[in-house]
């Protein structure tokens, strides 16, 4: 790994203005080279509201470099300065997607699904110079995203800071919001630590080659995980806003 105990004003500012930060090579090839093959030894499971994607929980629990890679991105200055508060990992996973689209999702202003109560649990805000964030998601990319057949992230610009909910101004989600919708190019290797307050998603990938990633989340240590809570209900999926899919059809990526 290349620079892991770099960070400076200029990461902070692009977090908070454009609600993601990229580090280009943060993993070098070879390292980029064992996480794949790491990958082809996990229990990858089919996402029931994407079946063109392939998912494997708790990958710091693996043991490994997976679990080594955990520690130092929890250790990571960027990923302090990125939080404020004392923190914690509240999840990670692996994502193999082969084809289709991933809906817009996340945001902190949106209603939870079938409920009339917005979703704050990503909430985010600057006082004093210093950015305090809820949830930062890191993204570490394993293949090259390079076009929109490759399945590019995509997002909604300034929806971190809009407070309003997309999916309820936008009812048919993209098409009517194309004048907010950006993309981001990656190479394997690069790494994306992303403001959970905004909605992403992600093209619709055409190409036949892998888009493999991994996602470690972090938040202050007083917030949860979704799979943390109990409730008399299930809470599959309970954790995340109507989404582009469930406006239409149900379910959500």
């Amino acid at each position: 790994m290349t620079e892991k105990a770099h960070t400076d004003g200029g990461s902070c500012y692009a977090f908070d203005s454009r609600g993601y930060t990229v580090r280009s090579g943060f993993l070098t090839p070879g390292e980029v080279q064992r996480a794949r093959e790491i990958l082809t030894e996990l229990p990858l499971a089919q996402d029931a509201w994407n079946p063109d994607q392939r998912r494997a929980l708790n990958i710091h629990r693996s043991s490994g470099y997976l679990t080594d890679l955990a520690h130092e991105l929890f250790q990571l200055p960027l990923t302090r300065a990125l939080i404020s508060y004392p923190h914690r990992l509240l999840e990670s996973y692996a994502l193999v997607r082969t084809r289709g689209a991933l809906d817009l999702h996340g945001g902190a202003s949106e209603f939870l699904a079938g409920i009339d109560i917005h979703d704050h649990s990503a909430q985010a805000a600057i006082l004093a110079g210093r950015p305090y964030a809820l949830r930062v998601k890191v993204l570490i990319y394993l293949d090259d995203v390079l076009d929109t057949p490759d399945g590019r992230f995509t997002y909604v610009e300034g929806s971190h800071k809009a407070g309003l909910s997309f999916h309820r101004s936008f009812p048919r989600g993209r098409q009517d919001a194309q004048h907010l919708m950006r993309t981001v190019e990656v190479r394997a290797g690069d790494a994306i630590w992303l403001n959970e307050a905004l909605l992403h998603g992600a093209d619709v990938k055409t190409s036949d080659t892998p888009r493999r990633l991994l996602a470690y989340t972090f938040g202050p240590t007083f917030m949860a995980s979704w799979s943390e809570l109990s409730c008399d209900q299930s809470l599959e999926r309970s954790g995340y806003a109507a989404s582009e899919s469930e406006n239409s059809q149900g379910g959500a990526a």
